[in-house]
């Protein structure tokens, strides 16, 4: 019998689901591949997992006439065309969970290292200057008692918010329209319905909202301009969710102190960003859930569900279930040898 084919857009994260995946199927791993090429190794593809930026959409989805399973990366779907795998019956899966301490994390680091200003104090010591600066601080900030804004209270919010309570003691808000009172509550936090009052409100302003047609671009010159002069804005997010151009504008004129980015509107960053060249503003490659223990933990998630699926199992984290019965009918009959 064959062996099912299973397509990589980009190596995984850790080779250990890789090695997993060898052991049952005929792996081929794609570098940097174009559209083209990949929608051409999509034609014989029984699964295919998209490490992000890489995009499975309509077109590659047209091409896969054998397709099973598609598998994100790790928890964010926007690196596929769900609808399309949905009209094909494709089934899709995700990896939530394993993001949440990391990220959590990450988001913590950054505002430290903006209150502390950690990255301007690193260049004034290599430069000899550090101590002509030690009188400046009054840019220098204590995170303890104050005020969160954390716009998103899933998994990875609420991880933060707790962090931010437990390690400094700090005032939660949290603006969440699809989350419960008690959730809030239950995470330390209070909710509030009006995300320009939160913004108001808070000195420090998390992002941690999944990126859809709600939350695509919703911090914008408006929104940051509600904040407060002296207020920081973190994104650990989805880079699309900030209108980069409105942020730029933010830092370099002041309207608030600095930002702290792991992602961007458009990834990779071009060479002649302007995000370069402003001082307030500490950046990370997208890099804030990409621990060694989480990244081994979503290659091993993400293998052993292309396995579940092309054996004709329901995957733990599908995004479609509606269509698992035409996608695990699918996986029969084309006889895969598992």
């Amino acid at each position: 019998m064959p062996r099912p084919i299973v397509v990589l857009a980009e190596p995984m994260y850790h080779p250990a689901g890789e090695a997993l995946l060898r052991r049952q199927c005929e792996l081929e791993v794609l570098h940097s591949p174009t559209p083209a090429q990949l929608a051409a190794a999509a034609a014989q593809a029984h699964a295919i997992a998209a490490r992000y930026p890489q995009r499975v959409d309509e077109t590659v989805l047209a091409a896969a006439r054998h397709l099973v399973v598609v598998a994100c990366s790790g928890r964010g779907t926007d690196a596929v065309d769900i609808v399309a795998a949905t009209r094909q019956c494709v089934a899709v899966v995700n990896n939530p969970g394993f993001g949440t301490r990391p990220v959590s994390e990450a988001a913590m680091a950054l505002m430290l290292a903006l209150a502390k200003r950690v990255i301007p104090s690193d260049r004034w010591m290599r430069r000899g200057e550090g101590w002509n600066h030690r009188t400046d601080f009054a840019d220098f900030m204590e995170l303890h008692g104050k005020t969160l804004g954390i716009i998103g209270l899933g998994q990875i919010g609420t991880e933060t918010a707790r962090k931010a309570i437990a390690g400094f003691a700090m005032k939660v808000l949290a603006y969440d329209p699809y989350v419960p009172d008690r959730k809030a509550q239950s995470a330390g936090a209070v909710k509030v319905d009006s995300l320009e009052d939160l913004l108001a409100q808070s000195d420090i302003v998390s992002l941690h909202p999944e990126l859809n047609d709600e939350t695509r671009g919703m911090i914008g010159e408006p929104q940051l301009r509600r904040m407060k002069p002296k207020a920081f804005l973190i994104n650990t997010s989805r880079g699309k969710v900030v209108q980069q151009a409105a942020l730029v504008r933010a830092l370099s004129e002041r309207w608030i102190a600095g930002a702290g980015l792991d992602v961007y509107e458009d990834e990779p960053v071009g060479a002649d960003s302007p995000l370069y060249g402003l001082e307030n503003l500490v950046l990370m490659p997208h890099v804030a859930g990409l621990t060694q223990e989480a990244v081994e933990a979503m290659s091993l998630s993400t293998a052993r569900q292309i396995l579940q699926a092309l054996a004709g199992e329901r995957p733990q984290h599908l995004v479609n279930p509606d269509i698992w019965p035409a996608a695990a009918a699918r996986a029969k009959a084309a006889c895969l040898a598992l």
